[in-house]
């Protein structure tokens, strides 16, 4: 499947204006391109997102269970997990903003 319109046998070889016109992509494969990134976008977003979880886990469970000699997480437990998923959830928003602002204004100087 071509992704540039190849009709460019129709343009002056020494025109660099209309040639430039001539491999614009076609509306087919702009929105095939989107639906790529789309689904890119969607499945990055499904990892952080599982790693976001797995991150949480992982460390809350080390700071807040290990090392409890107890079989039934009591009030204090889940008051440390808790405060432990909230600060893992502010940090992780806080990260992604500043790389989503990082990205837009790279991209905006090209």
């Amino acid at each position: 499947m071509a992704f540039w319109n190849t009709s460019s046998s129709q343009s002056s070889s020494t025109d660099p204006t209309q040639s430039a016109i001539t491999q614009r992509a076609s509306p087919e494969s702009t929105k095939l391109r989107l639906e790529i990134q789309n689904q890119i976008s969607q499945e990055l977003a499904t990892v952080n997102a599982t790693e976001l979880v797995r991150t949480i886990t992982e460390n809350c469970f080390d700071k807040c269970i290990i090392g409890i000699p107890k079989n039934v997480l009591d009030a204090q437990d889940n008051i440390c997990i808790n405060q432990c998923r909230e600060k893992y959830m502010r940090s992780w928003n806080v990260i992604s903003r500043a790389y989503i602002t990082r990205i837009q204004e790279s991209s905006g100087h090209f």
